[in-house]
């Protein structure tokens, strides 16, 4: 424990690193805010984001057919006048909510009409789901295709009682859920410091000096193995905490947290039906996993080379190469190349967006089960490697000299 406190105080304790840290957390919420006020729709119209939190009040929480029916007697007139070509372009028109007929139109569909439409009629495209897999169950069973049955019959569990009953502002959650760029600030602050504690003993000569030392083998490897782990997790955890804190502040993504997951447009199919806030969690520890995985890989790296520039270099290499495969298949409907690309978990709605499945030993695993199974078993396999490269290399070197 000692060794892993010496290694922890290398990784945190240096002013590069403390200072790139509190750069990039200033650097991650600017970039939040810009997403937020450059994509967003309501911060682009002011009138828009007063009336439409006027609104807000009169149609959130549970989905009723009052609500439904009061909404579409504000809806229907401006629909049937935009599309007889009868509206009028004016800006100051009396009765509007924002002054013109096509803008209170535009807004009243966008954030309320079609939200609540999708939400409301949810239930019954799952029902259909389960209905379409149900028969494909008794087709597959009928043709002795053992393992489609099995994945149809997952698919009919997963969705049944499926609904959305309240309705709530999503957009904040549209942009939190694509937002990835604090993904690469944290690839930068795993990387650097890592390559630095891995190779600087060995640029100073410390090696020589540690050989001679009863605990300058395997036990400090295995001390740098677990300072890396709680650098990363740490690393990886903060600023998944800074997201999700500026995204609450800046768009409002509060009351959604309870809506099921699938309620987000872009997760209609999603393989989980665990709540918004839930998945945040998952996401967090997922991204988490993913770059432990990647750390570790660096850790391997780091124990073959004697310069700080050659892990760093090979390091950054893997990642890019990763990142490049997932771009190319991680939108194909190959579930098992996103489940064996680590880079899938630290962007993990490739594998959550979409009910998808690995075939292992003919039983659907979900995607995102073997996903986090495969990169767990990676990072575990390439810690021990850099555990062994480490403690293997000096401990002959140790005895020969005699350790103390």
């Amino acid at each position: 424990m000692r060794l892993m406190g010496f290694e922890l105080k290398k990784l945190y304790l240096r002013l590069p690193v403390i200072i790139a840290l509190a750069v990039f957390t200033v650097l991650d919420i600017v970039k939040i805010y810009a997403t937020v006020e450059d994509v967003s729709y309501l911060r682009e119209d002011s009138v828009w984001e007063r009336v439409y939190w006027e609104q807000y009040e009169n149609f959130s929480g549970e989905i009723t057919a009052e609500k439904i029916e009061r909404l579409l007697d504000m809806y229907k007139p401006l629909e049937a006048a935009v599309n007889d070509l009868t509206a009028t372009t004016r800006n100051d028109v009396e009765g509007t909510l924002t002054g013109n007929v096509y803008s209170d139109k535009n807004l009243l569909e966008r954030f309320f009409v079609d939200p609540m439409e999708r939400f409301y009629t949810y239930s019954g495209d799952a029902a259909r789901v389960v209905s379409a897999a149900e028969e494909n169950v008794r087709l597959y069973e009928r043709l002795g295709n053992t393992y489609e049955a099995r994945k149809n019959a997952a698919i009919a569990r997963l969705y049944s009682g499926r609904r959305v009953t309240r309705f709530y502002y999503t957009e904040g959650y549209r942009l939190y859920l694509n937002y990835d760029f604090s993904t690469v600030l944290i690839l930068l602050l795993v990387l650097y410091p890592l390559s630095q504690s891995l190779t600087r003993d060995s640029e100073c000569s410390m090696t020589e000096l540690m050989l001679t030392s009863q605990r300058g083998g395997a036990a400090s490897s295995f001390a740098k193995a677990l300072a890396a782990t709680a650098y990363i997790l740490t690393l990886s955890l903060w600023f998944s905490a800074v997201d999700f804190g500026a995204f609450a502040v800046f768009s409002n993504i509060t009351d959604a947290g309870r809506l099921p997951l699938y309620a987000a447009e872009t997760f209609r199919e999603a393989s989980v039906g665990v709540t918004l806030y839930t998945y945040c969690a998952m996401s967090a520890l997922g991204r988490a996993l993913g770059f432990w995985a990647l750390g570790m890989v660096f850790f391997a790296l780091g124990r073959l080379g004697r310069r700080a520039l050659t892990p760093f270099a090979a390091g950054a290499g893997v990642f890019v190469l990763l990142t490049l495969a997932g771009v190319r298949w991680g939108h194909s409907s190959n579930a098992l190349l996103k489940a064996v690309n680590p880079y899938c978990t630290l962007v993990n709605r490739l594998l959550f967006a979409r009910t998808e499945f690995v075939n292992i030993l003919g039983f659907p695993v979900p995607a995102w089960k073997a996903g986090f199974a495969f990169t767990s078993a990676l990072g575990a396999s390439a810690g021990a490697l850099g555990v062994y490269l480490g403690g293997g290399r000096t401990g002959g070197r140790g005895r020969r000299y005699g350790a103390i």
